[in-house]
């Protein structure tokens, strides 16, 4: 038998293929690693793709139906894989025309949803296999067949819609409210939880995760806990188009309005930048890893990690050469000429663009028929479209400037941007000149109609949150980014192995190796935490653990506890689990705990706050268990130890983040307890009077200080005394990163210092 091919991997996404379109793409639909749908904007066509090989790709003809689906714009596709009551690979679009279609890969038409008021922009599947759409009207709607049976409360301008497989729905408007339903009541409403259009809703280990036009990607729990936050845009963006989460890795992909798609880590590091000849619409992550985007260059594009599926070379630098300009015009002296189209192309769906009469043509090499296809002209459409000419008026550049006659004599010239509230620049320019009303209106009627107020929405959107992000950056940690985790699965392997050891060499039985396995598995596969069951049988094995384990294998317990805290399941059964709370709280105590037992111990503590499920009481009302305070009191108060700076680095960025995330925590649910409070800084504090040189603990020491003093003005009244001296402190300390140095201008502002 031949030994099968090594697959390898690159750190790096590079091409592996490109499928060509007759108009923009403007989103993808994943059905498997071998098919994918593509929506064409402004044909109103929707393009099925499957992969005969390793690299091909080929359409599948829609040969029982016209392929244009929509009159006008097609906006969105998904697969119906999940619903029910439809035939298997059933698909939908939705589109400009107010419309949503159902529709099967070959064209037959199964269905139309009526009902919407404006573009069908948003497609999902409930948990009870309800499809749900979502629309520029502001509704969202949940059909059986093709029959409206539910309309949620509407969004203002916009419903952006999502199904979870745990029963909720999830919805979110042009206002950026996030609504959450289950059993089609709400269950909790989060207000302005971005700060202008909310894009996208999609699905992820840990909840689900969003993107805005506030240019911020946030994750949340399904019970709407923010978890993490970034901001996803760079300088010459402000909009986040799309999103989507890679599975098994967790990494979350962006795409923006500058013609980037971004890979970022599971927790909002920057991995790598892919720069687009033309803005991409849309992004989706295949099962095996590999992403989609939709350029409105007309190409959907397949990035892949894989040696074994990247394109060839000369595709690859095809590419990347045309990412690097603008391409407002193809560059006819650089393409080959119609000689090439006589030399076979490498592999089946191989795409190049030749110098055919004189106008830049796109060909696909078809290997059944061993020739070129003609699939038409490539346009140049531009990275970014062309900035239209500014004047220049008094040293600075204006969309508009005109002549204004204060006087039958006397002139002067105003200027303006399309983004300029009308009324300020009349205001302004009629106070300098002192201007009669009657003038001033005729000025307002004149500018008014030169202005957009979409996008001058846009500007004071903007401009407000930069104004808030100028004032503080990391404070409040729960308005700023959320709890921190520790989520790396990186020695899962050593673990399980250990593990498997020391259970076959003690008291276990079969069903509780059976239930190690499972549970192992689960931990393996970190794309199903939010969906996968934790079974008694797992519990009981992880109780075992717990009860008879020593030492190393003390170690790798606590480490497994650390990795199921970020599982749905299992940190519902686990947080509340009295044997767990003993060993966490007994391993802080214990006077010969190793720096690696504390430092695990801290990194559950950690993850458990920050994915703990919250109850009702605790959500609605800010009331927490007596049992759920005293513990994490008890936790915090034995922490003493971890934030001394004697204490080794790992130990104590450990424990601040832990400390931060009760903070968080109680900002997150407007928990009032000053016990906690008062034991948290009376933790801090002494440390930060006296700070070691570990930048990371230094920072989520005066983050955590500074957020629990916004709390309330009790906690305010009793943080402030206490940290009058740290200025001075900090002040002497060698250079800290800047990370530091801004949450300690956030402690300063907190406490006007």
């Amino acid at each position: 038998m031949a030994d099968k091919k090594e697959v390898k991997e690159t750190r790096s996404y590079i091409l592996s293929a490109t499928l060509v379109h007759a108009s923009g793409a403007r989103d993808i639909a994943v059905e498997s690693n071998n098919r994918i749908l593509v929506a064409e904007a402004n044909t109103g066509t929707v393009r099925v793709w499957d992969k005969k090989d390793p690299v091909g790709w080929n359409v599948t003809p829609m040969t029982e139906g016209n392929p244009k689906l929509h009159n006008g714009l097609c906006m969105v596709v998904a697969s119906l894989k999940d619903a029910k009551g439809l035939p298997s690979m059933t698909y939908v679009s939705g589109g400009g025309d107010k419309r949503a279609i159902l529709f099967s890969a070959n064209g037959i038409r199964l269905g139309e949803l009526s009902g919407h008021t404006n573009a069908v922009h948003s497609v999902s599947v409930s948990s009870t296999g309800l499809v749900i759409t979502g629309s520029w009207d502001g509704i969202t709607r949940e059909w059986s067949g093709t029959q409206k049976v539910f309309q949620y409360p509407a969004h203002k301008n916009s419903a952006v819609v999502l199904g979870l497989p745990t029963g909720e729905i999830i919805t979110a408007g042009g206002e950026g409210d996030i609504c959450i339903y289950k059993n089609r009541a709400l269950v909790k409403k989060v207000k302005g939880a971005h700060g202008h259009v909310v894009r996208k809703v999609v699905r992820h280990p840990l909840g689900f995760a969003t993107c805005a036009n506030d240019g911020t990607v946030k994750v949340w729990s399904n019970t709407g806990d923010l978890l993490i936050q970034f901001v996803a845009y760079g300088e010459d963006t402000k909009f986040v188009y799309g999103l989507c989460a890679v599975p098994k890795t967790n990494e979350l992909v962006t795409c923006d309005d500058g013609s980037n798609v971004k890979i970022w880590s599971a927790d909002g590091k920057l991995i790598q930048t892919i720069i687009h000849p033309a803005i991409v619409r849309s992004v989706q992550a295949l099962p095996n890893g590999d992403i989609v985007t939709a350029g409105s260059d007309g190409f959907a594009r397949i990035f892949t990690r894989s040696t074994n599926r990247t394109a060839t070379s000369q595709e690859v630098q095809a590419f990347e050469d045309a990412a690097k300009k603008d391409m407002q015009e193809i560059d006819l002296k650089g393409l080959p000429t119609e000689e090439a189209l006589m030399k076979p192309g490498e592999k089946d769906g191989q795409v190049g663009i030749f110098n055919v009469q004189g106008k830049a043509m796109v060909y696909r090499w078809n290997a059944d028929a061993f020739k070129w296809d003609c699939v038409g002209q490539a346009m140049g459409s531009g990275k970014r479209k062309p900035k239209a000419k500014k004047t220049v008026l008094n040293g600075k550049e204006y969309d508009h400037v005109t002549k204004v006659f204060i006087t039958n004599e006397h002139s002067v010239m105003l200027g303006w941007n399309v983004d300029d509230d009308p009324r300020d620049v009349v205001e302004n320019f009629s106070r300098l000149y002192n201007l009669t009303d009657d003038l001033s209106h005729q000025v307002y009627q004149f500018v008014a109609p030169k202005t957009d107020p979409a996008l001058i929405r846009a500007r004071k959107d903007r401009e407000r949150i930069q104004a808030r992000e100028r004032a503080t950056k990391h404070v409040p940690n729960w308005q700023k980014f959320g709890m921190r985790m520790f989520p790396s699965t990186t020695n899962v392997a050593a673990m399980k192995k250990r593990l498997q050891k020391a259970l076959n060499a003690g008291t276990a039985v079969e069903s509780d190796k059976q239930a190690f396995l499972l549970l192992m598995s689960n931990i393996e596969n970190t794309s199903k935490y939010h969906t996968s069951p934790f079974t008694g049988g797992e519990h009981k094995v992880v109780l075992k653990m717990v009860d008879e384990f020593k030492d190393k294998d003390l170690l790798a317990t606590l480490d497994c506890l650390r990795i199921l805290m970020q599982h749905a399941a299992a940190v519902s059964a686990l947080s509340g689990d009295l044997k767990v709370r003993k060993l966490l709280l007994d391993s802080l105590r214990a006077s010969g705990s190793s720096k690696s037992m504390l430092t695990l111990t801290m990194r559950v503590l950690a993850n458990l706050v920050a994915r703990r499920p919250r109850t009702e009481l605790e959500r609605k009302n800010g009331i927490v268990a007596a049992d759920i305070e005293k513990f994490i009191l008890d936790a915090v108060s034995l922490t003493g130890r971890c934030v001394d700076k004697k204490a080794p680095a790992s130990v104590q960025v450990s424990a601040s983040v832990f400390l931060a995330n009760v903070i968080c925590w109680m900002g997150s649910n407007k928990i009032d307890a000053m016990k906690i409070v008062k034991a948290v800084v009376d933790i801090i504090v002494p440390t930060l009077k006296n700070p070691g040189g570990n930048a990371g603990s230094n920072y989520y020491y005066l983050v955590a200080i500074a957020s629990a003093a916004r709390l309330n003005e009790k906690a305010l009244e009793y943080i402030a005394p206490l940290v009058k001296i740290v200025p001075e402190v900090f002040s002497q300390l060698p250079t800290q990163t800047d990370a530091v140095q801004e949450a300690y201008s956030d402690f300063k502002k907190t406490f006007s210092i």
